[in-house]
């Protein structure tokens, strides 16, 4: 069962002294797409790039919306019994609600970000903790503005620990989703040229990214990339809890060998201070090793033993588009690693493309990246190059 909010909880979150058709009532739960609505959910009538809510109160009345949360009134609300709240801004009420949710179930949560590899990331860190807890993960890639809020809206009592995606297009998005969501421990998988549309230059993105850690509370912990430059720096700005994880360079959790089996994924050994670990990964590439790397840290946090690591890694299977090996009769294999795409993230997948044996063709079919700006040309040549 969802932590539940009454319409008195919700009127003292949102402030709002405009309650129309009085009527107490507790949602089910929380909707901004009529589509998706079910009965006795609120429903709230965001303003979109491409779409009004306030066009769908209609239809989510009749499917059974018991509140209705909105920015302006209006002659379908006025002539319904259904009670309706009006605030000034529909989308600030999803993540005032949503914070209000946090702060009542009080539990903890885990944010991660980073410019590639953090789904794949919280997929696996949550993979890891499910042995011992019950998790709560994001639901995909929500992870912005509208997104994250609906998850947070989604946590149940018996939820021990969450896991959140925080991503951004922009400076400051990462801070106002940490406000909403105060992550105690904080995961950055690294930083890269994406979303450069938006940015200046890479340190632009890199600050924006350390937002989560800036965020955190003094007695929660940071989980550092140490083989990226930028984000082993971010040690410098955080008084709590450090413990970094690489491949490259010297961290508290670190890859000592790696065998890659190709199309089986791989092993590798995993050196904790001054003990080494063997494990096994079925998922492709060195990329996805480091992906692993802060859930086997976080997990290890959480009094995991490497047994149990070692057996819940080789359970892991990967998502569609994130490197899931499909395997046809005629002899022939199609990787599929084409949910997104940036100029780290290809250049990862094309190395691993290379390494792979036993076959006479290898054909690589390539999506064009977005949000690259002026310098999409020159990232999409240099890739092309390698």
């Amino acid at each position: 069962m969802v932590i539940r909010l009454t319409s008195n909880e919700i009127l003292q979150t949102l402030g709002s002294d405009q309650y129309r058709n009085k009527c107490a009532v507790v949602p089910l739960g929380y909707s901004i797409d009529s589509r998706s609505l079910r009965k006795g959910d609120c429903f709230i009538a965001i303003k979109g790039r491409k779409f009004d809510g306030h066009q769908f109160i209609e239809e989510a009345i009749q499917k059974g919306a018991c509140l209705l949360i909105v920015s302006r009134d209006s002659l379908i609300l006025k002539s319904s019994n259904i009670p309706y709240i009006v605030v000034q801004d529909t989308l600030l009420a999803l993540q005032q609600l949503a914070r209000r949710v946090r702060h009542k179930w009080g539990r903890t949560i885990i944010g991660v970000t980073g410019s590639t590899g953090k789904t794949t990331t919280k997929e696996i860190i949550g993979h890891l903790l499910s042995s011992r807890f019950k998790v709560f993960q994001s639901m995909g890639n929500f992870n912005n503005d509208y997104g994250l809020p609906l998850s947070l809206l989604k946590l149940e009592k018996t939820h021990e620990i969450a896991v959140l995606e925080l991503g951004m297009s922009a400076p400051g998005e990462i801070a106002r989703l940490s406000k909403i969501a105060k992550p105690d421990l904080g995961i950055v998988t690294n930083v890269g040229p994406v979303h450069l549309e938006f940015f200046p230059s890479i340190h632009a993105i890199a600050k924006a990214k350390r937002e989560l850690i800036d965020e955190l509370p003094s007695n929660g912990a940071a989980f550092l990339n140490n083989d990226d430059v930028h984000v082993r720096r971010f040690s410098r700005f955080y008084d709590g809890e450090i413990v970094t994880f690489g491949i490259k360079r010297i961290a508290s959790y670190r890859i000592d060998t790696v065998n890659l089996k190709e199309l089986r994924g791989s092993d590798f050994i995993v050196n904790h201070r001054g003990k080494k670990y063997r494990l096994s990964l079925p998922l492709l590439g060195y990329h996805n090793i480091s992906n692993c790397l802060p859930g086997i840290a976080l997990a290890h946090r959480w009094k995991l033993g490497f047994d149990t690591i070692a057996t819940q890694l080789q359970t892991l299977k990967p998502k569609f588009g994130r490197g899931l090996t499909l395997r046809f009769c005629s002899g022939f294999s199609v990787i599929d690693d084409s949910y997104n795409s940036n100029p780290t993230a290809l250049m990862m997948m094309m190395k691993l493309f290379k390494k792979i044996s036993g076959y006479s063709r290898k054909i690589l079919v390539v999506g064009e990246m977005l949000e690259m700006g002026e310098n999409g040309s020159r990232f999409h040549w240099i890739c092309g190059k390698t």
